[in-house]
């Protein structure tokens, strides 16, 4: 018991001063972006932000909870799944960094997170993708082999890129990645905790600056974050997926993941890029017709009410994904009657 005791004493200990850690680094977020290059000017035309903003929000989340799974991957006898994960956020952080400071070419950030995350695969199979268990069809669909591969890089490398296309105003990004977060620890096993704890917590101080208007999460912590949800929410799922069924974990992304697969798809239709940008996301969609406060909390009501009542009630999860879906169309068709020129300026770029 006082061996117990000690061992919870001592990761508080570590998930605090981890916290501080995080706190410090927002608390110097200016002189430290100016030293890294990472400061977002504004540009008048895409970067319409009122000011210079440093661009280090992701790595205050990152650094302490990549330091935790370091901790973690020590003290338990899950070392290759801790290490992955560190290494897996630390390499997308890394990834995003660079494109922070030189914007690297979308076909090559995409080859790039497609290897991180096969090696990542390769390293830990528990985050391969080998079956699917629903709540409406309780029957297991087995996927051997290759189509694992292939679905769970679909899945991971799906989420990054939504999210990224979804980090375009204060608070979203990091709001939806608290969501989730806390989600998962609702599902996760004691082991994950300290990890998801100083995720949550960190995640919780650079929202409170982002909103603020101090710092962004840049492309270093929409990157890494995303990737570290994902890599999160395929092991709880593999592990746990008794309690955390598939069609839960669709109702959690479906909003972000269709949206990126909208604007992609209406590019491409219009004979351009699907990495272009434009100003025809959902936030954008929202501030149409809301102050952005108010759109952030119809963004993140409309993705994380139904996850919250899938966790209620889990065996109806299918009505809550058709009302899901009913009102993310409801809003797409109440944004498209206001003219594009009612969109206010927003607090981040668009990343792609």
């Amino acid at each position: 018991m006082a061996g117990g005791v000690g061992w919870v004493l001592g990761v508080s200990a570590i998930v605090l001063g981890l916290l501080a850690l995080a706190f410090i680094i927002c608390l110097c977020a200016r002189p430290l972006a100016a030293r890294l290059g990472v400061v977002d000017v504004p540009d008048g035309r895409r970067k319409v932000h009122a000011r210079a903003t440093p661009l280090v929000g992701g790595i205050a989340v990152l650094v302490p909870v990549v330091v935790m799974a370091v901790v973690q991957a020590a003290r338990t006898d899950l070392a290759p799944l801790y290490l992955t994960l560190a290494l897996g956020a630390a390499a997308f952080m890394v990834l995003g960094f660079v494109d922070d400071r030189r914007s690297i070419r979308p076909l090559y950030r995409l080859v790039a997170a497609i290897v991180f995350c096969a090696v990542a695969l390769l390293a830990v199979p528990a985050l391969r993708i080998e079956f699917l268990l629903f709540t409406v069809a309780p029957k297991l669909i087995v996927l051997a082999g290759w189509p694992a591969w292939l679905f769970t890089l679909a899945c991971l490398v799906g989420l990054q890129n939504s999210v990224n296309m979804a980090d375009g105003e204060d608070g979203l990004a990091g709001g939806l990645a608290l969501l989730w977060s806390a989600l998962l620890l609702a599902y996760a096993p004691a082991h994950l905790a300290p990890v998801l704890v100083t995720l949550i917590g960190a995640l919780a101080i650079v929202l409170g600056f982002n909103l603020r208007g101090r710092l962004f999460l840049g492309d270093a912590g929409s990157y890494g974050i995303s990737i570290l949800i994902g890599l999160l929410t395929v092991y709880v799922y593999a592990v746990g997926f008794d309690g955390l069924r598939a069609d839960v974990i669709v109702l959690w992304f479906c909003v972000p993941v269709l949206d990126c697969l909208r604007l992609m798809a209406t590019r491409i239709a219009a004979g351009r890029s699907p990495f272009s940008s434009d100003r025809s996301h959902l936030h954008h969609v929202l501030k149409r017709w809301l102050p952005w406060r108010y759109g952030l909390a119809v963004y993140l009501g409309l993705v994380g009410l139904p996850a919250v009542l899938a966790v209620w009630r889990p065996g109806y999860t299918l009505l809550w994904l058709v009302i899901e879906l009913s009102l993310y169309a409801a809003i797409l068709v109440r944004g498209a009657r206001r003219p594009v020129s009612a969109l206010g300026a927003p607090g981040a770029q668009p990343l792609i």
